[in-house]
């Protein structure tokens, strides 16, 4: 199995140790060479990397393609790349594109061409989620809860909302995708503003979620069931994220195996699940 990995940040970080036990080949661009190298945890995996200066060259080698792009490159270079050659499967970071309109652009583009794509909602492997799925069953209430601490200094399209980021796209949309595979279809009452987001949803057996998320001085992630505290930590990782050993590696391990083992794909499903995010974007108090 051969890997292509579009992106130097999550992708050099991310990826590339998440995937390194999957590939025999991980194909990387030459411009990120020396940032890579440079860090030192990072070492260790660039035996299997085979070092590119032109995509076309690389692409029919490859079986896997992950690209790990903000949202509007995301969808820019897959239009792009999959006019040239079709891998076996695209794993793309969330969301899909910039905005819910050209989300559901590029799904049509993607069913057109039938490529098998997956998005990274890493939440799903995480244990408040598995403590959230097992105990929801009938007038259950869960308030979640997570404080971002924002960095003034940083200008990153994850703070932008026309770019894909924001508390509702880049944030909230982990628990929105959340919401409609747990089919908490009813959107009870939406708060946004700025710096905070309020989301309150629920299901046909009254089982309920709230939802806050905000820019804050601390980090701080909180998971209640029915007024009680049943997870606390400083992100929904439940552990330090640190460079040496960052737990989403290990997440985006157990994403990725799931996947090539046992994915099916639903073009239809994903573009309910873009409605269902553009309902929640539309929707005022």
């Amino acid at each position: 199995m051969n890997t292509l990995i579009i992106g130097s940040g999550f992708g050099s970080y991310g990826y590339l140790p998440a995937v390194h036990h999957l590939s025999d080949r991980i194909y990387l661009d030459l411009r990120y060479k020396n940032k890579i190298e440079n860090r030192l945890e990072l070492k260790k995996y660039l035996k299997k990397v085979i070092w590119y200066k032109e995509i076309e060259i690389v692409l029919k080698k490859i079986d896997y393609l992950i690209i790990a792009q903000n949202p509007k490159n995301q969808d820019s270079i897959l239009r792009r790349l999959i006019r040239i050659y079709k891998p076996r499967h695209i794993f793309l970071e969330k969301p899909i594109s910039n905005n819910p309109s050209n989300s559901i652009k590029l799904i049509k583009f993607l069913e057109k061409k039938r490529v098998r794509f997956s998005v990274g909602f890493l939440f799903k492997y995480l244990k408040w989620f598995k403590y959230l799925k097992k105990k929801k069953s009938s007038k259950q209430h869960f308030k979640i809860i997570w404080n971002i601490k924002i960095n003034n200094k940083n200008n990153s399209w994850k703070y932008l909302h026309s770019a894909g980021g924001g508390l509702i796209r880049f944030y909230s949309i982990h628990f929105i995708r959340i919401f409609f595979d747990f089919k908490f279809l009813k959107i009870n009452k939406i708060i946004k503003r700025k710096n905070y987001i309020y989301l309150s949803v629920s299901d046909f057996l009254k089982n309920s979620i709230e939802l806050e998320v905000k820019y804050a001085r601390y980090n701080l992630f909180e998971v209640k069931h029915n007024n009680k505290q049943c997870f606390k930590s400083s992100n929904p990782f439940l552990k330090p994220i640190i460079k040496k050993k960052d737990p989403r590696v290990s997440i985006l391990n157990t994403y990725l195996n799931d996947i090539v083992k046992n994915f099916k794909l639903s073009y239809f499903y994903e573009k309910k699940f873009i409605y269902y995010w553009n309902k929640i974007e539309k929707k005022n108090g």
